[in-house]
């Protein structure tokens, strides 16, 4: 009777001169102590590294049992390595499927389409990938940086390299894909502020460029590859394991995967991530129940991959903090001021700053073939 009657009102008010009503569009009641959360991941097509490892460990995250009032619901979605479905995704998200918190585990594009569209869609966007602070940029309100920020990784490879003494020679290498080029500048910079000239680059995407590689590792102290490390293997393992005292830097974009797949080469490799997920620092129930349960299903995490455990971890944190009032502009504010300890590091954000990663926890890891597991150097 209540729908007939609101018709009737519609149709004599188009018979009448009176301006047109204009209804609203009705406002789906929210289902209380839920939280949609979309996680858009690159889980197809050619862009490393492939988020798969990120979602097996949300997966485990949504496996445990809980006993809060609060509900986490995962929608997953792949971008498929595509700049433009990441955007047109990030809307649906926030139009079609309502969600009060986003994931992106997956290369964000430059320039400030991604952040405009932050700003206008309003809720908690957590980036598992490093990114320069967000705080000040257009959208920065709501962008929540978990990782490390390129200068962060830049100043502690610079640390690793002196203190080392594997400064020079040294080879510099990488595609020219967006995060190759971010890593470069980044460690250049961090070079040129301690009066430190850096090597010509050498591109991979130029004809001959593996074989400059290669001789320069008969040589070379250290070898700093940048970009995602799985498109690098077949290079890393016409190295020779002999090849003096040289040390290859790899990406934090490196996945497990990305260093047992070069065998007997893993013994070369080194590349940042996280001391916790390390024994000796694990410190808390979660992590050990994370770590053994990711090694269970799926060998040993990558700190990309237990970031991304976090990022749940993280939202759930947020809305039990006041389970009535789950919009995202009150989730936002308290991820803005709050702290959580996660298995990866203990994030702390304020208004001024979106990085939330702990500097100290940030160190260069080694494979450890006999423990199949990273290790310290």
């Amino acid at each position: 009777m209540r729908v007939l009657t609101l018709l009737l009102a519609v149709a004599l008010a188009a018979c009448t001169n009176n301006p047109q009503v204009t209804l609203p569009t009705p406002v789906p009641t929210r289902e209380p102590g839920i939280v949609n959360v979309s996680v858009l991941l690159d889980l197809s097509g050619p862009r490393s590294p492939s988020g798969q490892p990120q979602r097996d460990a949300m997966q485990i995250w949504m496996d445990q049992p809980r006993t809060s009032l609060i509900k986490l619901r995962v929608r997953f979605v792949d971008v498929a390595g595509s700049d433009a479905k990441l955007l047109l995704e990030l809307r649906r998200a926030v139009i079609d499927d309502r969600a009060d918190a986003i994931i992106i585990g997956a290369a964000t594009p430059p320039g400030d389409t991604l952040t405009q569209a932050i700003q206008v869609a309003s809720v908690p966007v957590l980036l598992t990938l490093p990114v320069a602070d967000p705080a000040s940029g257009i959208g920065g309100r709501f962008t929540f940086a978990l990782a490390p920020t390129p200068a962060a990784i830049a100043r502690t490879l610079a640390d690793d390299l002196i203190g080392r003494d594997l400064l020079a020679p040294m080879l510099l290498a990488g595609d020219e894909s967006a995060a190759a080029v971010v890593e470069r500048s980044a460690l250049v910079a961090e070079l040129q502020r301690r009066s430190i000239v850096a090597p010509s680059p050498v591109s991979l995407a130029m004809p001959g460029s593996a074989q400059r590689v290669r001789d320069a590792a008969a040589v070379a102290k250290s070898v700093v590859i940048f970009g995602a490390s799985a498109s690098y293997g077949d290079l890393i393992r016409s190295i020779p394991t002999n090849a003096t005292a040289l040390r290859v830097y790899l990406s934090y974009l490196t996945e497990t995967a990305d260093v047992t797949n070069l065998r007997e080469q893993s013994t070369l490799v080194t590349w940042p991530g996280s001391r916790s997920l390390l024994p000796g620092f694990v410190t808390t129930q979660d992590q050990r129940a994370f770590l053994q349960e990711f090694r269970n299903r799926h060998g040993a995490p990558s700190t990309l991959a237990a970031t991304a455990y976090d990022a749940l971890g993280l939202i759930d944190a947020a809305a039990r903090q006041a389970p009535t009032e789950l919009d995202g502009a009150r989730l936002r504010l308290r991820l803005e001021t709050g702290a959580f300890l996660g298995v990866v590091t203990r994030y702390s954000f304020t208004p001024q700053r979106h990085t939330g990663f702990t500097a100290d926890d940030l160190l260069y890891l080694r494979w450890d073939a006999q423990r199949d597991r990273p290790a310290l150097p």
